[in-house]
């Protein structure tokens, strides 16, 4: 609703399918049902009435960007295709590949909107940090000089109040899953399909990776590989549990991180705040409340990572590298100081922080 151009999030529905579009890749037909599983959600929320003239817009993000172009393409088409039987209001440009940026912009949008920063002071408004499958968003309204006269990476983004500058940079490669697969499978060494890992810990054996169409089996080292000796009680012998050497598999990831990221000279200076996989994996090792968030420092990333690659855990085989990727990225890539503190967040005010409210308030705005 409007009320002095003041927009209130009065309610939402947020909905999701994994795997994402991208995945169907091969098989465009299931991709499309995913989609079409989405919308029967929508038209249970919104009245029947009103479909017509309900805007649907489906923006695709870096999973499809790396695609090779023609199989994006199709899964495109075949969307579009699908849109056209829709009940909801489309046009030719509902369907498109999101740029980086706009993906940036969107998400600092939302999470700034939802903690009431938006309608004032630029300079009160929060860094957004997004961490997602293919790439990694870095978003702050820009006001120092060293920002604004990095004038390809300043874009103006809507706000109440009018126009803000912000800047944003989009890294490709820098999602997590995108690390994932150029750190552990070596870019896809020469098609091998079955990779060794020093970010793996030894007992884990041909783990399953799923990454733009193609599955890789994960082992970790099977020889000469760390130990940690486990101390012994009255009724357990002590045991060498096998362990990944956190220096070694960090050392090749800051590389690989150096390799792909830009520091933005203002960034330290921001209250940050950090969402999609920097708020799972911080969950997951237990750094946040699962379902409340919270804040922590850079460095708790880098304690958890020693922690759990110290773990003999076939559970969670990249749970040493995730954590340890995310500490890098942030310390290493970034150049944030160790106790800068990252607030993380899932939901503000019970909702969503994601690129999709800030989406949705751009076609408002026309």
């Amino acid at each position: 609703m409007f009320c002095h151009m003041h927009l209130i999030l009065d309610k939402e529905l947020f909905a999701y399918s994994k795997p994402g579009l991208s995945s169907f890749a091969n098989n465009p037909e299931k991709g499309v049902a995913t989609i079409a599983n989405l919308i029967e959600k929508a038209k249970k929320e919104i009245p029947k009435q009103y479909w017509s003239q309900t805007p649907l817009i489906l923006k695709a993000t870096a999973g499809l960007r790396m695609l090779p172009p023609e199989k994006a393409n199709k899964l495109l088409d075949s969307v579009r295709e699908y849109f056209k039987k829709v009940a909801f209001q489309t046009n030719e440009k509902s369907v498109e590949i999101m740029e980086g940026t706009d993906e940036g912009i969107f998400s600092w949008f939302t999470v700034n909107f939802l903690l009431e920063r938006i309608g004032g002071d630029p300079s009160r408004t929060v860094a957004a940090l997004d961490l997602g499958g293919g790439s990694t968003q870095t978003t702050f309204a820009a006001t120092t000089p060293a920002s604004l006269k990095d004038t390809e990476h300043i874009h103006r983004a809507q706000s109440p109040r009018g126009l803000i500058q912000v800047y944003t940079r989009s890294m490709e490669g820098l999602g997590l899953m995108a690390a994932r697969y150029a750190v552990i499978t070596g870019h896809g060494n020469g098609g091998n399909l079955n990779v060794t890992s020093e970010c793996v810990n030894p007992v884990v054996r041909g783990k399953k990776f799923h990454y733009s169409g193609t599955d890789y089996y994960i082992s970790g080292l099977q020889e000469n590989y760390p130990k940690s000796h486990v101390k012994g009680s009255d009724i357990e012998i002590g045991e060498d549990v096998p362990i990944v050497s956190f220096s070694n598999c960090s050392e090749i990831i800051v590389k690989y991180v150096k390799s792909k990221a830009h520091a933005p000279e203002e960034l330290p200076l921001k209250t940050i705040v950090a969402f999609s996989y920097y708020y799972d994996r911080a969950a997951e090792a237990g750094l946040i409340d699962e379902s409340t968030g919270g804040q922590i420092k850079v460095k708790d990333f880098r304690t958890a990572a020693e922690k759990v690659c110290h773990d003999a855990n076939a559970d969670q085989p990249f749970m040493c590298f995730d954590l340890t990727f995310i500490w890098a990225l942030l310390e290493k890539g970034f150049n944030l100081n160790e106790n800068t503190k990252i607030y993380l967040y899932k939901k503000i005010n019970g909702h969503e922080t994601s690129w999709a409210l800030g989406a949705a308030y751009n076609m408002l705005r026309g």
